[in-house]
């Protein structure tokens, strides 16, 4: 089969690889349909670990030889037990980690930073192999039983897109935007960074029953973007004082998916009291902050990762039109094309925002 292999920083090429193997129970094989280029994939491809920074909280080197692409959706087309023959032939969603289940970060309900993770797209728990499973490629390895069956009407490449779903979700419920919970009617969301898990995170913030979100975003393909979404407010960050937009100390909930000193500045001096600041780009910076940004029983923490009931929950946004995960979209390509897809999102400024692979039928 084909597939898009990193063999080293800044080298992608696409090669005849073997099919993926299924060794265990749960294992099947989808015939990837889609498959987004994940903002992650842009920093593994410069030679990044991302998820080793936001889960080890430390850097650790990429070996060659991997598959990337994690956001995908396709055909189950082998199963390795004969309990889960009623998958084949269904559309589906695929998580793309699996945790071990047992460790004290898992059994406490933490298993998105759980150190035994397996993830496909990346080499996370695969020892030492001659090709790392990921979905940019013809087919791809999954598991039966972290499977998202689809509804008729959605899309491949829609479902596709609930991975970074799944983190928009997570990062809400950190700051207690949670189904079921009820939100000040005076609220205001203030997401700085309007690219796919920014506007992500303000869709689930409106669905949740915020009126009033605000996304700060200076690049003009990402403006663009935002405006499909009438209901949402953008800022340019390079041309709008942000703080006198929206008032000091305004913001029961800010979403930081930039992650600059500046950027934390302005997200505290925007937080209101007993608000939260949620930071989903954690680099490795120092910070200079003065005690009294988080008086009044603020709160600053981080985001790292889903949980599998956000994954879940992500599923049933899609399917419900809760959210609209389609607009976002800006170009789609074949597999064989990934070097013009990868120079758009590499460009400065960037002249895509979300591109996704399809298959070729």
């Amino acid at each position: 089969m084909r597939a898009i292999i990193l063999r080293e920083p800044r080298r992608l090429e696409l090669v005849d690889v073997p099919r993926p193997k299924l060794t265990a129970p749960e294992h099947v094989l989808i015939k990837v349909q889609a498959c987004g280029i994940c903002g992650s994939d842009l920093r593994y491809y410069a030679g990044e670990n991302p998820w080793a920074l936001h889960t080890l909280g430390r850097h650790v080197d990429n070996p060659a030889n991997m598959t990337l692409g994690h956001e995908y959706a396709g055909v189950v087309v082998e199963v390795n037990d004969r309990r889960n023959e009623h998958l084949l032939g269904q559309r589906v969603g695929a998580q793309a980690f699996r945790t071990c289940g047992v460790c004290g970060l898992c059994r406490s309900g933490h298993e998105n930073l759980c150190r035994n993770t397996l993830h496909i797209g990346h080499a996370q728990g695969w020892g030492t192999v001659d090709f790392y499973p990921g979905a940019y490629a013809d087919f791809c390895l999954a598991w039966a039983d972290l499977l998202h069956p689809m509804a008729d009407h959605v899309s491949f490449e829609e479902e596709a897109l609930r991975d970074f779903l799944g983190v928009a979700v997570h990062a809400a419920g950190l700051a207690g935007l949670q189904e079921g919970v009820a939100v000040r009617e005076d609220a205001t969301v203030l997401c700085i960074g309007g690219g796919p898990v920014g506007l992500s995170i303000a869709q689930v913030a409106r669905a949740r029953g915020v009126r009033r979100i605000v996304v700060t975003e200076p690049a003009p393909v990402a403006q663009a973007v935002i405006a499909r979404y009438p209901d949402l407010t953008c800022l340019d960050p390079t041309q709008d004082d942000v703080i006198a937009a929206l008032g000091r100390a305004s913001c029961l909930a800010v979403f930081d998916t930039v992650g600059t000193p500046d950027t934390v500045a302005d997200g505290l001096a925007a937080l209101a009291e007993a608000g939260t600041y949620v930071n989903l780009a954690v680099h490795d910076t120092s910070l200079t902050l003065n005690a009294m940004a988080l008086g009044s029983e603020r709160r600053m923490t981080t985001s790292s990762n889903a949980l599998y009931r956000d994954e879940r929950e992500a599923h049933q946004l899609i399917a419900s039109g809760a959210v609209a995960m389609a607009p976002m979209i800006t170009h789609r390509f074949p597999l064989d094309a990934f070097a013009e897809a990868y120079a758009l999102l590499l460009a400065e400024p960037k002249r895509a925002y979300k591109v996704v692979f399809q298959a070729e039928n």
